[in-house]
């Protein structure tokens, strides 16, 4: 509660009371006293069309729109691979998963490496390089670009959840529509959809609450042509030292969230019977075939895979290689980046990624923050997940299911502003947080936590009663029987819940881009200030390097887990 629902109120608290150095903004200033100046100056003040309400406009349009596109992609590519005949599904579903693993600004840098637009600043892309003209303004920087992205980058969100629901549908349903002479469309439209609203319910404000505050995309898509959102522009007023009125855009990004939530179980609540399709009497999941579109649509789904998941990272690969960024040349090529020593010419005399001390320690601290956040939210997960299916019904099981969740709510950068205010200074018995790395494991844990209860909560439902209870009986204490028992039997919630936060840690920007300090440097802050100097080819061999340390991390998470698990098995035997 205290890292959950404190943050929040004293988020509250600093937006109506005078804080250190608002003499600036008002004479009559008395710091700690209460005000009402903050918020009358956030909606009605001189500056309030540019500080809050053109970002607001600006984050529910890029946000709603982004959302759509992401539902419609991932769900039209959710049901070609699970619902259909394709070929290639094997390796076309984790291909369709990489735009979410890798970082969202290497898409955004990719984009730009693209249509970079002379007419903006520095030297052309290779959309101007290959065609002899220069893409227009609005397709380089703006709205367009930043929706494009977004739904690039988490249209794998709208695919993994809809993947869930389809693959639990009952494929008689549609048959006995085909068989009454119901065309495929029509069986899409009043059957398949329907069925899954829910998931895509939750996909869509899943997609929209992460869209509207995400900061890298729109500010480096936005940022060139002044095109703010409440994410960038909550950043620059905390940059500016007006506190309070960024903590004011924070809770707005907040109210936005929680009212999206809201609507969604306004909507599906209470009437959720009407999507069973599972029940007794049996379940098919026949494959739609496809017959003479089998390999058209195989052929547009790779297409889209290669699109969004290879080309840009060949793209950022093959620009790390330039020795002056914009010239496509084989006679411009260099390793100068990679393995190149400080040349004051270069890079304005940043060695190369693997010389470089300011990388190399960014990545131990990213690696070091990536494990221990991971462990620590996926145990944590485990514990309230077991509270909360042994006690379900209990007044402290629904209190603790209630506030694990309750960060899902709250946009990352907001998040960030929350723990900002809170740990600035010391409190009571608290110390003052900012700047250490504990702040950083602290903020990452709490941020991940839903994802270790719900998938603690998953694993602990699959363990009966009945070994717990004959444990008990023999005398073992609830310790030993967690550890000895619940522990072994839920390695495969442990280890998904360790996937999900390592992955969600390492490309994290947006939720601790407020509390970096150059002691706590991580690889993804080095990388934005990378992109933010124009330093593309180093930005560019960054966002590579976290890419593959973050398939390789997962790779070593789940190669641990199944050797737990395999060892669990032979004891078993």
């Amino acid at each position: 509660m205290y890292l959950v629902l404190v943050p929040l109120a004293q988020l509250i608290w600093r937006t109506v009371t005078w804080g250190e150095g608002d003499r600036r903004l008002s004479p009559a200033a008395v710091e700690g006293e209460v005000t009402g100046f903050h918020w009358m100056e956030a909606f009605s003040g001189p500056s309030s069309n540019a500080m809050l309400f053109e970002p607001l406009a600006n984050s529910l349009f890029t946000g709603l729109f982004a959302a759509v596109f992401a539902l419609l992609l991932g769900g039209v590519l959710a049901w070609v691979v699970t619902r259909t005949d394709m070929p290639g599904t094997s390796w076309l579903r984790p291909l369709l998963i990489v735009p979410y693993v890798v970082p969202s600004f290497a898409i955004a840098l990719a984009w730009e490496t693209l249509f970079k637009s002379p007419r903006i600043g520095g030297l052309p892309g290779l959309y101007e390089t290959v065609l002899g003209f220069g893409p227009p303004e609005w397709l380089s920087y703006g709205p367009t670009p930043i929706i494009i992205t977004m739904t690039i980058h988490y249209f794998p969100f709208a695919f993994l959840l809809i993947c869930g629901a389809l693959a639990s549908l009952d494929s008689q349903l549609e048959e006995s529509a085909e068989l009454l002479g119901a065309s495929r469309w029509t069986i899409l439209r009043k059957i398949t959809f329907p069925i899954v609203a829910p998931a895509f319910a939750a996909a869509a404000i899943l997609t929209f609450g992460k869209t509207i505050g995400t900061f890298a995309l729109p500010f480096l898509l936005g940022q060139p042509v002044q095109y703010a959102t409440l994410a960038t522009r909550l950043f620059s007023t905390l940059n500016q030292g007006l506190d309070a009125l960024g903590y004011i855009l924070a809770l707005v990004l907040i109210a936005i969230t929680a009212l999206a939530v809201y609507a969604s179980s306004r909507v599906l609540g209470g009437n959720l019977n009407r999507f069973e399709t599972i029940g007794g009497k049996g379940f098919k999941g026949q494959l739609t075939r496809l017959r003479n579109w089998r390999w058209p649509i195989f052929g547009a789904t790779a297409a889209v895979a290669l699109a969004v998941a290879v080309f840009p990272l060949l793209l950022l690969g093959y620009q790390t290689l330039m020795l002056v960024d914009g010239f496509y040349g084989f006679d411009n090529l260099t390793l100068h980046y990679w393995i190149g020593e400080s040349d004051p010419e270069l890079a304005e005399g940043e060695p190369g990624l693997v010389r470089n001390d300011v990388i190399l320690g960014a990545t131990w601290i990213t690696l070091k923050l990536a494990f221990i956040s991971a462990a620590i939210c996926s145990v944590v997960g485990l514990i309230i997940g077991y509270i909360v299916v042994r006690d379900r019904g209990g007044w402290i099981a629904k209190l603790l299911d209630q506030i694990s969740f309750a960060p899902f709510l709250f946009p990352a950068i907001a998040f960030a502003a929350m723990y900002l205010s809170l740990f600035a200074e010391a409190r009571g018995p608290i110390p003052a947080l900012y700047g250490t790395f504990t702040l950083l494991v602290l903020i990452s844990v709490v941020n991940r936590l839903p994802y270790g209860v719900r998938t603690g909560t998953a694993a602990v439902a699959q363990i009966g009663r009945e070994l717990e209870e004959a444990a008990e009986i023999q005398g073992a204490s609830w310790m030993r029987r967690f550890r000895q028992i619940v522990l072994p039997l839920a390695t495969s919630g442990l280890v998904a819940g360790m996937l999900v936060s390592f992955v969600g840690v390492m490309r994290e920007l947006s939720l601790i881009i407020l509390l970096i300090t150059p002691s706590t440097r991580v690889l993804m802050t080095v990388g934005f200030r990378y992109a933010e100097e124009d330093q593309v080819q180093l930005g560019n061999a960054l966002i590579l390097l976290v890419t593959v340390l973050t398939l390789a991390g997962q790779y070593l998470v789940w190669r641990l887990g199944k050797g737990r698990l395999a060892r669990l098995r032979e004891r078993s035997g």
